[in-house]
């Protein structure tokens, strides 16, 4: 099966040839919806043809189950150097969104350092340390509001994307994560008044407290973006 859909690619793309379609018009898909077939057929691709090639599991399910198979077939295609687009293919839950599929494209590509989109958030698990919600729930309001604020700040300043935020539940490893980002905050842990020391490139700047945390928090963070990163020109 595996040869039958490589000889068929390069056979339909040899015929497009001969009849007129210019080689660097033609990319290759040949997916499939098993990550050993997939990987197997498109490393034999790359050694037998020089077109660029289209990588995505078909039917990969939905949910984790779809992301983590999607994952593991292009993530060592990846990393070998094989593929030139992606897609990511997931049953969306019932009413949901599909833009799922780029977000998980874009977080593939860029926790795997080849191209960034987005701020991304470090944060940590969870523990018995962080039994308290703050942290969680803050984590999931920066992340959005990053993502919202991305076509934004895009428009306007160079490199954003590249920027690290930490959002971290206690004061164990908090401040050495956060110390390592951009911008990190770092809970209390469990149990305790919300005091949360707020780093800015190695260096803590202030501590928040009360119940504006997460405001306070985004405005440090647009502030960091309007000042380090440059403008781009009109």
């Amino acid at each position: 099966m595996r040869e039958a859909l490589i000889v068929s690619a390069l056979s339909s793309a040899q015929r497009a040839e001969q009849l007129g379609l210019p080689h660097d018009r033609i990319v290759l898909s040949c997916k499939v919806s098993e990550v050993q077939a997939l990987v197997a057929v498109y490393r034999e691709l790359a050694l037998r043809c020089d077109y660029p090639l289209h990588l995505g599991l078909t039917e990969a399910g939905m949910g984790s189950k779809g992301i983590v198979a999607s994952t593991a077939a292009l993530a060592i295609l990846l990393q070998e150097g094989i593929g030139d687009t992606v897609r990511i293919s997931l049953t969306p839950e019932p009413g949901g969104d599909r833009t799922r599929e780029v977000i998980v494209a874009q977080e593939i590509l860029q926790t795997m350092g080849l191209r960034s989109f987005a701020p991304m958030v470090i944060a940590c698990p969870g523990c018995g340390r962080t039994t308290s919600t703050v942290f969680q729930e803050l984590a999931q309001d920066i992340q959005s509001y990053l993502r919202d604020q991305m076509p934004l700040w895009r428009e306007e300043y160079g490199g954003v994307e590249e920027m690290k935020v930490a959002v971290m539940g206690c004061i164990v490893n908090g401040p050495g994560e956060s110390k390592m980002a951009n911008i990190g905050i770092s809970l209390p842990g469990s149990n305790e008044n919300p005091a949360a020391p707020v780093y800015v490139d190695g260096e803590k700047v202030v501590t928040l407290r009360g119940d504006n945390i997460a405001s306070d928090f985004k405005k440090i963070v647009n502030d960091y973006v309007v000042r380090k990163y440059s403008r781009r020109a009109s």
